[in-house]
């Protein structure tokens, strides 16, 4: 197919790969990576958080799914771009719907994630509503915004279009970077409130604590990269690159916390498992006997020796579960589990 008639229908666009397809391409190969990490964390999670409530679990299962549709989206359309249309440049400008149905997905999944951190910081606040309140509305806010996008993508020919409605793009990214940054935050603070003295219980709170910073700044710091990306080059994709990532690093984020449960609570319970041993000794009396077949020994030094007596020792402890990662401190402090 001959590319000089579509290059002439957009002379004021500079079409270079490197910059549009190939900054797509980079980030589609990100997303596959990510979405092997996926799949692994959410089988582990399966495997060892079996008494997890049954509506975290079915949330995961759907996380997973939409995950799942999100990872085949943007393969669909980098199939299109780079090998339905391998000579035809102009097809590099133009919207396809599953780039568009892909942001719709992409901010699903990142309202359920949203949504399981605001129900931890409503247990962590002992069932305050306004953390979780103010969540819940920034949420609905970031989606509404993404599913107006959306629509409107479905309709343009040109991504340059998007600059028409492009403070759609701005104020979505600049809130979801900003409710981002205050779970993070309100995590770290009633986490902190939690801390007892007791070395144990201080060192996994301050494990979790980490967690909910790379969490929140992980996610805010790819939203921000996609906003300066789009208002530094809004006519190229670098911006793509960092916006399929996003949504990735939402739910990779959920499980993580999830399944460093297990460990930590695990260790946790190993140590006190380890206090709670107890070994039993048995002593068997030696006797005298003039009967030949006797298997004492009189022999002084044998008895010295301890011949004649049996030790036994038994160990009892509880086993170790990864339920929930507070029920570890319950004990020195009284805290709610939380997932």
């Amino acid at each position: 197919m001959d590319a000089s008639p579509a290059i002439a229908q957009i002379p004021h666009l500079a079409i270079r790969l490197d910059d549009t397809l190939g900054a797509a391409f980079l980030g589609h190969f990100v997303v596959t990576l990510l979405y092997g990490i996926t799949s692994l964390q959410a089988f582990m999670y399966y495997r060892r958080n079996q008494r997890d409530p049954a509506l975290l679990k079915s949330s995961v299962f759907v996380l997973w799914i939409l995950d799942s549709l999100h990872a085949g989206l943007i393969t669909g359309a980098m199939y299109w771009y780079c090998i339905t249309n391998f000579t035809n440049l102009l097809a590099v400008q133009q919207p396809i719907w599953p780039i568009p149905t892909m942001i719709i997905v992409s901010n699903l999944s990142n309202s359920i994630v949203r949504g399981i951190f605001g129900y931890r910081l409503w247990k962590l606040s002992k069932h305050s509503l306004i953390l979780p309140g103010v969540i819940a509305v920034f949420s609905v806010f970031i989606f509404v915004d993404a599913l107006y996008f959306a629509i409107k993508l479905y309709h343009k020919k040109l991504y340059s279009d998007i600059n028409q409605f492009s403070w759609s793009l701005y104020l979505g990214l600049s809130v979801e970077a900003t409710v981002d940054l205050i779970v993070a935050i309100a995590q770290c603070l009633l986490l902190r409130s939690f801390e007892t003295g007791i070395r144990r219980t201080d060192s996994v709170i301050r494990v979790l604590i980490t967690y909910s910073i790379n969490t929140g700044l992980l996610t805010s710091l790819c939203a921000i990269a996609a906003l300066v990306a789009y208002a530094i080059e809004p006519t190229k994709f670098v911006y793509f690159a960092f916006y399929f990532v996003l949504s990735k690093l939402y739910v990779n984020s959920l499980l993580a916390t999830l399944n460093a449960r297990g460990s930590l609570l695990g260790a946790g319970r190993r140590s006190r498992a380890r206090r709670a041993v107890q070994s039993k000794i048995a002593f068997q009396t030696p006797t005298l006997s003039t009967d030949p077949s006797s298997s004492y020994d009189p022999d002084p030094a044998s008895a010295e020796e301890g011949n004649g007596i049996e030790f036994t020792t038994v160990i009892s402890g509880h086993a170790v579960s990864a339920d929930e990662i507070v029920d570890s401190i319950k004990d020195d402090k009284h805290v709610e589990s939380f997932p």
